[in-house]
């Protein structure tokens, strides 16, 4: 019998030239090899957590710094506006409200801010009385609002009330042993030398005031001079809108001072011109002051104001993801309009501009483009039979 010798090609799958078996790939254990999924690396994933929390770390921190870098403008520009440190003051009374119900924007109200703008080198506010010639109006009234030093005390809170008139201090008659004697001059209503009153016709504020008459009690004002043993001075008049007399007639019981003289230039802090409603509450909130001065509908608007701040960089930022995202997908479609009109992949084009379809509805063919046995359509097909 002639023996045969058996090739690589003749042995079995798997049969080794020993033949042992099928042979054993170690990494399987015997078992059929299959597709290996890599595991994931651990210090990748560690990496990119880390990655990701500086990204957002990073992020974070440059906003930090440009809404600190906004706000420093912001202050800068007011400062630089204004001239005066700090810019803005709170209003920590009701003097100057014009409703006892409820605050109104426009209108000095108690938890107010209100900017102080310094005045100009001897340039002094316009007083309610010259306001009502020029027509000068603010915070709803005629004249300038200022803000002062009671007195001139330094370490006394200032005051915010509305600059009157002006009246000059007439010594002619004014006897500096006795302090008796004296009066005023008012420039801008043309009197000289007043020892007892005048009136300012149509005041409007408070409007309870019957036929809109104030009288300016000058004899009280002399007198007060005599009883705090202060030598008489010029300076203006000031008045809360919501105060019945004017601060230098009326008496301020359990405070200090008690007394406010005319406001002289030099303790002006500057003229209020304009207002930021309603935020002031907070610094008396945590100061512990002005609690039931405050308005409901002042405390229930900061609150709006408050969530409306907190929630516009969210809202805007979610506006701005869906308007990107609606522009993308506009220029995709425009993309795929476009693209569906290049025609066939292998970029032929169909003869005159149209298509295979309207090729096989008008029953033409495109030339070289015929199957086999098709014939174009003048040919007609020859009889069949033998011919003759």
């Amino acid at each position: 019998m002639q023996k045969t010798s058996t090739t690589r090609e003749d042995r079995a799958p798997g049969q080794t030239s020993r033949g042992k078996g099928p042979r054993k790939d170690p990494d399987t254990n015997g078992r059929p090899p299959r597709d290996r999924v890599p595991k994931e690396d651990e210090g990748s994933k560690k990496e990119d957590l880390r990655t990701r929390i500086w990204n957002e770390s990073r992020s974070f921190i440059f906003d930090f710094i440009g809404a600190m870098i906004v706000l420093l403008i912001i202050i800068g520009a007011l400062h630089t506006y204004t001239g005066n440190w700090p810019p803005l003051v709170v209003v920590q009374s009701g003097s100057m409200e014009h409703s006892d119900e409820s605050s109104s924007i426009g209108v000095i109200d108690t938890g107010d801010l209100v900017f102080v703008k310094k005045l100009g080198e001897g340039r002094g506010p316009v007083t309610y009385v010259e306001g009502v010639m020029s027509g000068h109006r603010t915070y709803d009234s005629y004249g300038d609002v200022i803000i002062f030093r009671p007195n001139g005390n330094e370490t006394r809170t200032a005051i915010i009330h509305r600059a009157v008139v002006w009246i000059e201090f007439n010594s002619s008659t004014y006897n500096t042993e006795t302090g008796q004697g004296g009066g005023y001059d008012v420039p801008s209503l043309g009197l000289r030398n007043i020892m007892d009153r005048f009136i300012i016709k149509d005041y409007e504020w408070p409007e309870r005031s019957s036929g809109g008459i104030r009288e300016i009690n000058v004899a009280t004002i002399l007198y007060k001079f005599r009883m705090y043993g202060v030598v008489p001075h010029s300076g203006f008049l000031t008045k809360g809108d919501d105060n019945e007399d004017i601060d230098q007639t009326s008496s301020f019981g359990g405070s200090e001072p008690s007394w406010i003289q005319p406001v002289k230039r030099e303790w002006i802090i500057g003229k209020s011109v304009g207002e930021l409603p309603w935020f002031g509450i907070i610094k008396l909130k945590l100061e512990g002051n002005g609690g039931n001065k405050i308005h409901s509908n002042s405390e229930r608007n900061l609150w709006i104001a408050l969530v409306v701040i907190v929630a516009s960089p969210f809202i805007l930022d979610l506006g701005l993801h869906f308007l990107i995202k609606a522009v993308r997908s506009k220029e995709e479609d425009g993309e795929e309009k476009t693209n569906g009109k290049e025609g066939p992949p292998d970029g032929s084009r169909p003869r005159n501009g149209k298509s295979d379809d309207h090729d096989k509805k008008s029953g033409s063919k495109r030339t070289g483009g015929s199957k086999e046995g098709d014939r174009p359509a003048h040919v007609k097909k020859a009889p069949s039979g033998r011919r003759p």
